[in-house]
């Protein structure tokens, strides 16, 4: 009976780990994130807020976009020190880290200023296809 139970507890703790590894992304590097978005469009989520949308990323920097709260908008892009920054006109720059998911998908998170506290899950790409898939102007 007892080694019935020890049994049954490891079992349990190896599901957990290996259902925490599945959904653990792996940090990508600036040359990943610009080979991931640079020419692309990506769309996705927001993580804290009730909105989606779409990026077209032009290789010269510059980014057009829609937001379901915003609608159109436009800005520049460049990535550096493990993260993607972007800044849309009239807004101040926001850079996130990105976390490849290894299933198409990439979260976006946020490290708070007092290192401390575990980063932030602000957004995630669901999916990037190749091009102006919007046919953004």
């Amino acid at each position: 009976m007892q080694h019935t139970i020890s049994r049954r507890i490891l079992l349990a703790g190896a599901v957990v780990c290996a259902s925490a590894g599945a959904y653990a992304g792996e940090r990508m590097t600036d040359e990943q994130i610009r080979q991931l978005v640079s020419g692309n469009t990506t769309y996705g989520k927001s993580e804290t807020k009730d909105r989606h949308g779409y990026g077209y990323w032009r290789a010269d920097g510059t980014v057009l976009g829609w937001n379901s709260e915003l609608g159109a908008r436009k800005g520049t892009w460049r990535v550096a020190n493990g993260m993607i920054c972007r800044q849309d006109e009239g807004d101040k720059e926001r850079c996130n880290e990105v976390d490849d998911n290894g299933d198409g998908t990439y979260g976006r998170y946020v490290q708070p200023k007092n290192l401390a506290f575990p980063r932030k899950h602000v957004a995630t790409w669901t999916k990037v296809v190749p091009g102006n898939a919007e046919n953004l102007d």
